[in-house]
């Protein structure tokens, strides 16, 4: 779906802020969004929702909330919304839990527990080797290596992993990389569906048109792409007939 996530190729937004091209930027800037990564993949990782709900989640976030908030607070707002709708936490509960707990301070940095616990040794594995998303089946890919396509102009309000600014822009097949678990579907039923994936390439022309090509530093931009957001690019241009 488009949203207020769904910013690229869009003007308006301005510069980049300088302090987040340092590569030396501390993974968490607040002590508060390590504590939120950890939050959300323990629930993740004992069946509370999956990662696509939480993205579809961050989705669903107003526009102005979501352009007025760092990206853990994205993650914020997604956690809690799915508890809650879950019946796992209400946000009456959480709101009385904040009103009534005394002021704390979450240390920035806090050593790893001795001994470590079996639950922790779990999660530090999940969140250091990740986990497999591809998905065995016997149904054959329909593009190849090469392939000419063209990406389909989906607007839809469910979940995928389509980038806005790539809607009708024609590519070339550069890569399968097998079947992997449908966004939407893990999404939107909890189950885990094969989706043949690709990344496809697409020269700076037919993003931008000619007159951001023609400015210096040619470059082709690469994607990965499920099967259904793709069709067969037709062998005409427009304005002939086949």
């Amino acid at each position: 779906m488009h949203g207020p996530h769904d910013v690229g190729g869009r003007d308006g937004l301005g510069p980049v802020i300088e302090v987040f091209k340092d590569p030396e930027q501390p993974a968490f800037r607040y002590p508060f969004e390590g504590r939120m990564h950890a939050l959300t993949a323990m629930a993740i990782a004992n069946g509370a929702f999956n990662l696509d709900e939480q993205r579809h989640g961050i989705e669903l976030m107003p526009w102005a909330h979501y352009t007025d908030s760092n990206y853990y607070e994205h993650w914020l707002y997604s956690v809690e919304k799915l508890l809650n709708d879950k019946g796992i936490i209400t946000h009456e509960e959480i709101d009385e839990r904040v009103r009534t707990q005394a002021p704390g301070r979450i240390e920035a940095h806090p050593e790893k527990p001795t001994p470590s616990t079996a639950a922790a040794d779990r999660m530090i594995k999940i969140l250091w080797e990740g986990t497999p998303h591809d998905v065995p089946t016997d149904v054959p890919p329909r593009f190849a290596e090469g392939d000419a396509i063209v990406v389909r102009n989906i607007n839809v309000t469910t979940h995928n992993r389509l980038p806005g600014y790539l809607n009708g822009v024609r590519g070339t097949v550069a890569r399968h990389h097998g079947a992997h678990h449908d966004p939407a579907t893990s999404a939107h039923a909890q189950r885990d569906v094969p989706h043949h994936l690709y990344t496809v390439r697409f020269a700076k022309l037919d993003l931008w048109g000619p007159e951001a090509a023609a400015e210096e530093g040619a470059y082709d931009l690469y994607a990965d792409l499920f099967e259904d957001y793709l069709d067969t690019a037709p062998t005409t241009t427009p304005g002939e007939t086949a």
